[in-house]
């Protein structure tokens, strides 16, 4: 009896550390993925502010709406797009790995017209700044409460101090998530 209760516990803490919604003021879970290019990150990026999208294939195209509006704004914002794979067997992983491969390269066109259209020119590293991380575990996105992506996508902002400024779990309104941004980057109306 002794022992179910502990396992229990244990099982309790587990659930509650991952998968437990992020809210202001929690520390940012440690992150060490490595995007589609093989590309090395850290989340959080001490004296970074950093924005993260987490979704799933079907909610990719949304969540890469918003990042790019975002990224529009604020091209220094280091912004990274996780997608839940989970659900695709290990044998399925080349090619979903090159069908993301191809949605990065579309990533970087797509960013470059939108800089186009608002009038502004694309950073010369646009290439490097835009980093698509499978999560073929989703364990990064169980880290950060984003445990089902699947209906939309879950975004969240990272204070330079290593902090969450803000957490949506449901689509923000653009307004909403630049005012966010802004507040955070020093670019905006004082908190």
């Amino acid at each position: 009896m002794r022992r179910r209760a502990a396992i229990a516990c244990v099982l309790l803490a587990a659930s509650s550390t991952f998968g437990a919604a992020l809210v202001p003021g929690d520390e940012a879970p440690p992150l060490t993925p490595r995007d589609i290019k093989g590309r090395a990150l850290a989340v959080p990026h001490p004296g970074h502010a950093m924005l993260l999208s987490f979704a799933s294939q079907s909610t990719g195209s949304a969540a890469g709406e918003i990042t790019r509006a975002i990224r529009l704004e604020h091209p220094e914002l280091e912004i990274l797009s996780f997608i839940d794979l989970s659900s695709f067997p290990g044998f399925a992983r080349g090619i979903v790995r090159g069908r993301i491969e191809k949605r990065h390269e579309e990533a970087v066109v797509d960013t470059k017209a939108a800089f186009a259209k608002a009038g502004k020119t694309a950073p010369a590293d646009l290439d490097a700044q835009i980093h698509i991380v499978p999560d073929f575990d989703a364990e990064s996105c169980k880290a950060y409460g984003a445990s089902d992506p699947g209906d939309q996508p879950v975004i969240v902002l990272i204070g330079a101090d290593g902090r969450i400024e803000a957490t949506f779990t449901k689509p923000p309104s653009l307004d909403e998530l630049k005012a966010a941004v802004a507040r955070e980057t020093g670019s905006g109306p004082p908190r």
